[in-house]
């Protein structure tokens, strides 16, 4: 092998031994939050997507109804902003914080599916 191609047989070699082991991560229970992204709401309900999809946003009480908020208000007692999905399913309650959801978007709702663990 000539001085010139070792550089890059090694820089392929090396290469070639990244991203071969997956770190496998426990799938979410329905209406965990999921840690990360997902796509906003007005995405969400835009989607040609079959499935669950990963959804993010806040999940605010109005009138009795827990909805899923693209923003929250800033008003007292905070509000939903548009746009918004109501909530089916086992949900972790409303959050001040922005959460990542995995359900199924459809009709203005966003149904928490149940997944397996593991």
């Amino acid at each position: 092998m000539s001085r010139m191609r070792a550089p890059h047989v090694l820089c392929v070699l090396a290469l070639a031994g990244c991203g071969s082991a997956e770190k496998q991560e426990p799938a979410p229970s329905a209406g965990a939050p999921i840690p990360g992204g997902g796509l906003s709401i007005q995405e969400a309900i835009d989607s040609d997507l079959d499935g669950p999809l990963t959804v993010r946003g806040y999940l605010i009480e109005r009138d009795g109804e827990l909805r899923f908020c693209e923003a929250i208000l800033e008003t007292y007692p905070p509000q939903c902003g548009e746009p918004s999905l109501r909530v089916e399913g086992q949900s972790p309650g409303p959050s001040e914080q922005r959460v990542s959801l995995l359900g199924e978007v459809e009709d203005e709702k966003i149904r928490l599916v149940e997944t397996a663990s593991g």
